[in-house]
């Protein structure tokens, strides 16, 4: 065959493909494309068995503010801080008092004292049940980034984001420990935090719980700062922590259950103290999809969970069937 007849071949099929191509172009207009055969959907893992939920949502109501961060229960009172906002509520959900703060809030925590903890980006302050700063620690630095705080006696422990740190602190704010702190030498690969998601908790026996986002699992620490035990597993099912830094929120109840919270696919879980998986608390159609933000939780003695979303703004409040 003579190269003239295969460069006319060649152009004839370089034809034909250009009309099939435009032909399938201009046959599917928009609303009429054919379905992706390669694409992923979770909605089936947004469908979760009835019998499953053990909670049900008893109060709803809505925060006063555009900037949330974290939530915390004292007593009868909700306190949310929301930017450079202290918001007290009620039980019923009603407002009853407001403070304002010099700077701007990333998590709270309130002690068995009723003092409030507040972790700014780069320093922990310390107020009153009124809103009343009593002590303002030095910053941890520039590269800082605190996201969860817990305090047992005259511990403070601080999770640090962007140093990928568990400081353990006294009360005035020194640093008498570092938790979890990469060192290859002695084999401990460290937290890893590919986003500003990295919270903490204590267990009713003072034991520190550090979730550890990267790896979808929760490592619980000794004294002196050794691992002591870890669980969890990554995984888009009912038991696994799906995504990217999850469970994004943890809480602990009185039992030493676990309530976790997840971003990107929302929902809220009910583990027991050894992680087996108990149950839902809110499903994932109780939320809006897809969000960046999990629910921060707390926990009150009557073991209801009081979720902060993010997306609605709002305090949402779910009890044991």
């Amino acid at each position: 065959m003579n190269r003239k007849l295969i460069n006319g071949l060649l152009v004839l099929i370089a034809i034909a493909i250009v009309v099939i191509i435009t032909k399938d172009f201009v046959g599917n207009k928009a609303g009429k494309n054919t379905p992706n055969p390669y694409e992923y959907s979770v909605d089936q893992f947004r469908q979760v068995d009835s019998a499953k939920v053990l909670y049900h949502e008893v109060l709803t109501f809505p925060v006063g503010a555009e900037t949330l961060s974290g939530i915390a229960l004292a007593d009868s009172l909700v306190i949310v801080a929301a930017g450079n906002q202290l918001l007290h509520y009620d039980r019923s959900g009603k407002e009853v008092f407001r403070k304002t703060m010099s700077d701007t809030a990333n998590c709270i925590t309130v002690d068995k004292e009723k003092n409030l903890w507040i972790g700014m980006r780069h320093q922990v302050a310390q107020f009153d049940l009124n809103g009343n700063m009593q002590q303002q620690w030095e910053s941890f630095g520039e590269r800082s980034v605190l996201t969860s705080l817990a305090v047992s006696g005259d511990k403070v422990f601080v999770a640090d984001a962007g140093n990928r740190v568990v400081y353990q602190c006294d009360r005035k704010g020194n640093i008498t420990l570092k938790i979890g702190e990469k060192n290859e030498q002695k084999g401990v690969s460290g937290y890893v935090i590919p986003s500003p998601f990295f919270d903490l908790a204590l267990d009713e026996e003072g034991f520190l719980w550090v979730v550890n986002p990267g790896k979808q699992s929760l490592e619980n620490y000794n004294a002196d700062g050794s691992l002591r035990t870890s669980w969890g597993v990554p995984g888009m099912k009912l038991e696994g922590f799906s995504g990217c830094c999850n469970p994004a929120e943890i809480a602990i109840m009185e039992d030493n259950s676990f309530v976790t919270s997840e971003k990107g696919m929302p929902r809220i879980k009910l583990y027991g103290q050894h992680g087996e998986l108990k149950g839902v608390i809110a499903p994932p159609d109780k939320f809006d999809t897809d969000s960046y933000y999990a629910p921060d939780v707390a926990v009150d003695a009557e073991h209801r969970v009081y979720a902060l979303d993010f997306d609605r703004k709002q305090v949402r409040i779910f009890a044991p069937k």
